[in-house]
């Protein structure tokens, strides 16, 4: 059932983050911090909501001079938020200090909104801004300046979002939120010159992407067009491969998340006030579902009640077209013939290993030694002989075809 948040009065937020901030029995369920209307930013105790108790806001930040129209935590750092607003303003803000943010770097000109910021998931001090205006930013907050500028050659897009690749540190995201032009570009920075892929398949501008962090051939998209899509960026099919395909909606959805813990599990956000949440494997209830038959209601109208209802028609969904990544077994292992073992493990290698299983006599000897003694004298028996017993936790394997 939701939390609600008692005695809470705040302008429109625009944006909402959770992050693992805290310490044993302070915060224990982290910190969720909101981006509103007015430029405050606003902190609550998860627990403290969860609980259905007193206290749970801890500090309202204020700064900007504007909205505060992007938040996003640092993975690796959870103390540390990021926020955008307007004319340019980006700031880095430490909970454990929150009265003194901090800037990345000067103001670049012309001022303009910032639409989005993202931490980068594999170098913790480099993080990511982008504009309406199409110019994405990256800056090192080691040197408290800006040390990349990408934007589209053509100026045809008008950033809404930005997501960095989940495992390689050079590549990243941008989506257009404009209806003339509603497309996803991939970059990567070592060639930022011009988007190495285009994604195209929405109809109207682009509100909102996530990229799954246990699976970088998944990203999600929600646009204009009441769509959400999922693709796998890494495709090298002309204009994108959707894989996946949640049903259309009534209602524009501004936001999409993957689930942490559960990463077939995503949740979005519409304008009509509702928060859904979908499995890509399929079952749940559908939110199609007919309405349970209503009581009739009296009526001076003789033929109010006869008017045939509108039957809505089932929505068929496409199951995702491959098996996501944490559905792979990450190393197995299996005996074959003349005691060899094949092993292989998921890796940049991405070999196969061929052993020979040495038997030994004097490790079966000391092997079956262990099953003689009655579990009463087990202790005394084994601990004298604990160094003679280690290479029997150990494989034994010799030789590599």
């Amino acid at each position: 059932h939701p939390y609600i948040v008692r005695n809470f009065s705040t302008p429109r937020f625009h944006k909402l983050a959770w992050s693992a901030h805290g310490q044993e029995g302070v915060n224990a369920c982290g910190v969720i911090a909101g981006g509103s209307d007015n430029g405050t930013i606003t902190l609550w105790a998860a627990d403290k909501i969860i609980g259905d108790t007193e206290g749970a806001q801890l500090k309202q930040m204020i700064h900007h001079t504007g909205p505060v129209r992007t938040i996003d935590f640092n993975p690796f750092q959870p103390n540390l938020l990021a926020s955008g607003g307007n004319d340019s303003e980006i700031f880095i803000w430490d909970l454990n200090n929150p009265d003194s943010p901090m800037s990345p770097g000067n103001k670049l000109h012309p001022l303009e909104d910032i639409s989005g910021v993202a931490w980068n998931r594999q170098v913790q001090h480099i993080i990511a801004s982008t504009s309406p205006s199409g110019k994405s930013v990256l800056w090192d907050l080691r040197k408290n300046e800006p040390i990349i500028q990408v934007a589209d050659p053509n100026a045809r897009v008008h950033c809404n979002a930005i997501s960095w690749h989940p495992d390689v540190a050079t590549q990243m995201v941008t989506a257009s939120g404009d209806d003339r032009s509603p497309v996803v570009q991939l970059w990567d920075l070592r060639f930022a010159t011009s988007p190495m892929r285009t994604l195209e398949r929405h109809k109207k501008g682009i509100l909102s992407l996530a990229w799954c962090p246990q699976d970088s051939d998944l990203l999600l998209t929600a646009a204009k067009d009441n769509l959400v899509l999922c693709w796998n960026p890494n495709s090298d099919i002309p204009g994108g491969e959707v894989v996946y395909e949640l049903p259309a909606t009534s209602q524009w959805i501004f936001e999409v998340h993957w689930c942490p813990r559960n990463p077939s599990m995503i949740s979005t956000a519409s304008f009509d006030g509702h928060v859904t949440m979908y499995s890509l494997l399929g079952g749940g209830v559908s939110a199609h579902e007919e309405p349970a038959e209503q009581p009739l209601q009296q009526s001076d109208d003789p033929f109010a009640n006869l008017a045939p209802k509108p039957r809505q028609q089932p929505v068929e969904t496409t199951p995702l077209k491959k098996p996501p990544k944490w559905f792979r077994r990450p190393c197995g292992a299996r005996f074959s013939f003349g005691g060899k073992l094949v092993s292989f493990r998921h890796d940049n290698s991405r070999s196969v290993r061929v052993s020979q299983v040495v038997t030994e006599e004097a490790l079966l000897e000391r092997s079956s030694s262990l099953k003689r003694p009655s579990l009463n004298k087990i202790s005394q028996t084994f601990v004298p002989r604990k160094p003679l017993v280690q290479p029997i936790l150990r494989n034994r394997t010799s030789g590599t075809f």
